[in-house]
């Protein structure tokens, strides 16, 4: 998880997963891809689709579409960039206490029992 940047326009100092924007060339996935390696000097790979909402955006309140995605981990170090000014590693019930939306941990939690019962 990330705490956002203070200088950001959306949400500062909030924590979050990672997150972007698709550039116009762009699948979600390729987005996904270029986001982490981006935010946090991480290459993932994107495992499934988990969740896809509406959500307003910004001072001018514009309307966006949010995907989630399960990635995986595949190589890399972690750094910061200038959209976080930290990082962490949370269980579930350590991400909880960070104000995450309801339906960020759904889907957190949807994973973490697919991995349990070995899907």
């Amino acid at each position: 998880m990330g705490r956002r940047s203070s200088t950001k326009d959306h949400a500062p100092g909030e924590w979050e997963t990672i997150s972007g924007r698709v550039e116009e060339t762009e699948t979600l996935v390729e987005a996904a891809r270029r986001e982490a390696l981006e935010e946090t000097g991480l290459v993932v790979e994107v495992l499934e689709q988990l969740d896809s909402f509406k959500f307003k955006r910004g001072a001018d309140t514009e309307d966006t579409l949010g995907v989630t995605f399960h990635c995986l981990v595949r190589e890399g170090r972690e750094r910061l960039s200038e959209e976080h000014d930290r990082f962490t590693w949370a269980t579930l019930e350590q991400a909880r206490g960070y104000g995450l939306p309801e339906g960020l941990v759904r889907c957190i939690e949807a994973v973490l029992k697919k991995e349990k019962h070995g899907a």
